[in-house]
């Protein structure tokens, strides 16, 4: 899975990135990207909940850091329920090996069941 995916205001579906969303609360874009920006706020509760959230902040040279922090945090525990979920899904070669044991024991069930049939 791609590490940036889990970033606090990464989201794969919304298409910004954090440094066209910081260089929208500076001020720094054109009325084109400025548009694109504010789109994608109507549209995604989440953009525009980050977007309102960081702009209230008073002290805008913290955010970068601020948000480093967070996202440190967020990769540093969806690490660990990744290591947690990975544990709860078998991985091809056990899946194999417990069809094809599956397999035989139903053939030799069978074939039992056969025998004793025909005696």
């Amino acid at each position: 899975m791609n590490d940036k995916w889990n970033d606090i205001i990464s989201n794969p579906s919304d298409h910004i990135d954090e440094q066209m969303l910081m260089d929208y609360l500076e001020g720094k874009l054109s009325p084109e990207e400025k548009h694109r920006v504010e789109l994608m706020m109507a549209e995604s509760g989440f953009i525009d909940d980050a977007v309102d959230g960081l702009s209230g902040m008073k002290d805008k040279q913290k955010i970068a850091t601020i948000l480093h922090e967070l996202n440190g945090q967020l990769h540093s525990k969806t690490a660990k329920n990744r290591k947690k979920y990975n544990l709860l899904i078998p991985d091809q070669q056990t899946l194999t090996i417990a069809t094809l044991v599956t397999i035989l024991l139903l053939v030799v069930i069978g074939f039992v069941i056969y025998k004793m049939m025909q005696s």
